[in-house]
């Protein structure tokens, strides 16, 4: 246990590994772009470059899980990600808060991670190392070959999320979504 404890370097206050400032929020995604529906992350990320020329710290992670937990640390996190679900149909999109609801067995099953989305929260509780908000976007997927492209229904899934998150952050910036009541 003690290796685990302090097998993270430590990082000052408001830095990152690299020493520069750490973004109050971060759009965090995992999973791999090569391998069909895995890359629903990658995907929006790269949607949402496309589109605004200021967004929060985009962060495309390919499933390091140790990396998650420091990248995460301090933050608000919106993250997406590909899960393989028996009970819902594929194109489904799950949103839990990461930090207050229960993450559902489906989410942890089959992780191509090493460790899961569960046995991480589980882990960056004990280590210290919780983001201050996790919104969770997992998209239910059915194509996880390697060099196959997003299914259809992930690929639609992919772009009712972007056009949300487009949304929120014109939102949180007071952007022509938001009204006055003056």
């Amino acid at each position: 246990m003690h290796l685990l404890r302090h097998a993270f370097p430590q990082t000052p206050p408001g830095k990152s590994r690299g020493g520069s400032a750490v973004t109050a929020s971060a759009i965090i995604s995992l999973g791999s772009r090569y391998r069909g529906d895995d890359a629903v992350g990658p995907h929006i990320l790269d949607s949402l470059r496309a589109q605004r020329l200021s967004l929060p710290c985009c962060i495309e992670n390919g499933g390091d899980m140790p990396q998650l937990l420091e990248d995460w640390k301090d933050r608000r996190v919106t993250l997406l990600d590909a899960v393989m679900s028996a009970e819902h149909p594929p194109g489904t999109v799950l949103r839990l808060n990461g930090l207050t609801e229960e993450v559902p067995p489906s989410l942890c099953k089959t992780s191509s991670h090493g460790l899961n989305l569960g046995e991480a929260l589980g882990l960056a509780r004990i280590l210290d190392r919780l983001p201050r908000q996790l919104s969770v976007y997992a998209v239910c997927g059915c194509k996880f070959d390697i060099g196959a492209p997003l299914s259809e229904t992930v690929r639609a899934a992919a772009d009712r999320i972007t056009q949300e998150l487009l949304t929120q952050l014109a939102m949180e910036e007071g952007g022509s979504s938001c009204m006055s009541n003056r």
